[in-house]
């Protein structure tokens, strides 16, 4: 039967039921004395065991406890071991959404798809507020940004700023642990943002020039450094969105298109220039 179940191999394929687990055991192995990695790995292994079907028997114990010890082997893809320093990180690496929703609350679609430029700003900056200092005020202000109760259409209430003292008092019912989630999967988004490529209305796009730098060896752009303030009033000026709240309601990959827009005309321009 085991073989008729699939198991994942990558993070696109955990459920979010999955992922939560996953959140759980992660903080066990961070705050409980004795917990090791392969004991959270053995645990996951044997919880998606039988979230998918699989039915564990005592008479078949050894094989049941074989076939969990071989899963957890295969996850590699999951976490980044540094033997040297005998630390353990969490290597997440997918821009779906694992969480989508949680006790009434609803996150962000998947790829950043219904994300605003201003809830992205609000966002980052509470992502690196806690990327610095590790205050579970941040981390929960970026939660209160990014889950939000749905409203007309199941989607999202629009994000506003000022609304955020009833955003946090919303999101603080959700476990700081899974919160951490919401961060990780952020980040990455933030990161690949700036390195992937996305698909806008039907055409696939990357970013990457956008937050090039000028020196070609100089470091990738961080989340901290990605210059979001200039971009509000650098597009506002052009009008072309509204005014810089309107700018703010408008869709973030929206935004994006625009800048790339306005830097392939430069390129090309400049290229023109030099002929």
């Amino acid at each position: 039967m085991a073989n008729e179940l699939s198991f994942p191999d990558c993070w696109e394929e955990v459920t979010p039921e999955e992922w939560v687990y996953l959140l759980k055991l992660r903080h066990a192995l961070r705050v409980r004395r004795g917990v090791s990695l392969q004991d959270i790995r053995r645990a996951w292994c044997a919880f998606v065991l039988k979230r998918r079907g699989y039915r564990f028997r005592r008479k078949h114990e050894t094989d049941d406890m074989n076939l969990v010890d071989r899963l957890a082997g295969t996850l590699g893809w999951m976490w980044v071991v540094d033997d040297e320093e005998g630390c353990v990180a969490m290597d997440f690496r997918t821009t779906k959404n694992l969480l989508p929703e949680w006790q009434g609350l609803r996150g962000p679609a998947s790829h950043g798809a219904d994300l605003t430029f201003g809830e992205f700003r609000c966002a980052t900056a509470a992502m690196n507020l806690y990327t610095t200092d590790h205050y579970e005020s941040d981390l929960l202000a970026l939660t209160a940004t990014l889950y939000r109760t749905p409203g007309t259409g199941g989607r999202r209430i629009p994000f506003c700023r000022d609304n955020m003292p009833g955003y946090m008092r919303d999101a603080v019912k959700m476990p700081g642990w899974m919160q951490w989630g919401v961060y990780v999967w952020f980040a990455y988004f933030c990161e690949y943002l700036q390195t992937g490529s996305f698909v806008v209305d039907g055409h696939e796009v990357t970013f990457a020039p956008v937050f090039s730098r000028r020196e070609p060896d100089a470091p990738r752009s961080s989340a901290q450094d990605l210059g979001l303030n200039s971009i509000l009033y650098t597009v506002a000026e052009s009008g072309v969105f509204g005014t810089a709240d309107d700018t703010d309601r408008t869709p973030l990959l929206r935004v994006l298109l625009k800048l790339l827009d306005d830097k392939q005309r430069a390129d090309e321009m400049m290229k023109r220039m030099k002929r």
